[in-house]
This record gives structure tokens, sequence and C-alpha cells, in this order.
């Protein structure tokens, strides 16, 4: 047998085994409102499934519609030693209205979005925003990550959402991932 192809087997099945190994979960959620006469959160909870599942549900509120101008600055983060969050790979700044339109420039994201946030929301076109902004029922997977291998740990997303250059709201999602 060629010496490449037996090569080749080993690393598929130990990164088949990565890939399928670990389980991944939300722990916890927070929104915090920055100008409550401009958009509130309705909903903002997390529901256990099961031990291993739980689905996150967002619903915000636009008082002041419609919404022509969101920047969203993404940022992931890892729990360190000390129990705190400290900047893990990215910290990204965008037009979210130009994203929606050409989002090859934060493939991160563009995974994230478009392969797990925007099949269950309504968010499925680009601004303007003329009405509330609904994620329901989410539920994260280990297959939605299997581009992004990231080692077990404790981490958190956290997006400041602003609208004609002012934040209007931060969301705060932590997930796990583990064995």
């Amino acid at each position: 047998m060629n010496i490449r192809l037996i090569w080749w087997t080993v690393i598929a099945t130990l990164a088949s085994k990565r890939l399928c190994g670990f389980k991944t979960k939300f722990t916890n959620l927070q929104c915090d409102e920055f100008d409550k006469p401009f958009a509130t959160f309705k909903t903002c909870r997390l529901k256990a499934l099961s031990r291993h599942q739980v689905s996150l549900n967002v619903h915000v509120q636009l008082h002041q519609v419609p919404v022509n101008n969101v920047t969203i600055n993404a940022q992931l983060l890892r729990k360190g030693y000390d129990n705190g969050y400290k900047p893990f790979m990215y910290n990204n700044t965008a037009d979210f209205c130009q994203f929606l339109k050409s989002s090859s420039r934060y493939m991160f994201w563009k995974i994230i979005f478009f392969k797990i946030v925007r099949p269950i929301s309504n968010i499925n076109h680009s601004c303007p925003f003329d009405h509330d902004i609904i994620v329901k029922d989410l539920i994260l997977d280990s297959s939605m990550l299997e581009l992004m291998p990231f080692p077990t740990n404790e981490y958190m997303v956290r997006l400041k959402v602003a609208a004609y250059n002012h934040y209007k709201a931060e969301v705060r999602v932590y997930l796990s991932i583990y064995d």
C-alpha cells in the first residue's frame, strides 16, 4: 500500500474523530439595551430542551423604523485561566447592511451568520429593516462548527449593534465546547 494513502487515511480518521467527538451548547445569554426609545428586547432567553441541548431566543422590537444604517461589532472571546474572558481570534466591526450584500471580507462571521443564524431568523434581506428582529429556537449543534475546529473551552460571542453611528444594544452569547 502506498505510504501517502496510509498517511491521509490516518489524518482523515483523526480529523473525523475530532469533529464528531465534541459537543456544543449555549450556557448563558445577556442582552443590554442602550437606547430604549429606539429598540427593546421583548425576549432574551435560553430554554433547556435536554441536558445537552439548549435553544436561544431573541426578539428585538424596533420602535423607530425603517433602519437603514446598521453597524455591528462582533467579537469572539475565550475563557481564560482567571475565569475572565479574553479576546480570541476575531474582533471585527462591519457595516451590517453591506455585509448582507457582500460578506466575503469576514469569512468567520459569514459562516456563523449564514450557516447558523440566518436560517432560523427573520434577517433574510438587506437594509432597510422595518420590522422586529427575531431569532427563534436556535440550537447549537457541533456540525455547525465543523469548519472551525476550536479547542474545548468556554466562549463568548459579543455583538454590539449600532444604528446611525450610535450603539443601541449589546448581546453576549456564552457557549461551551466540550468532549
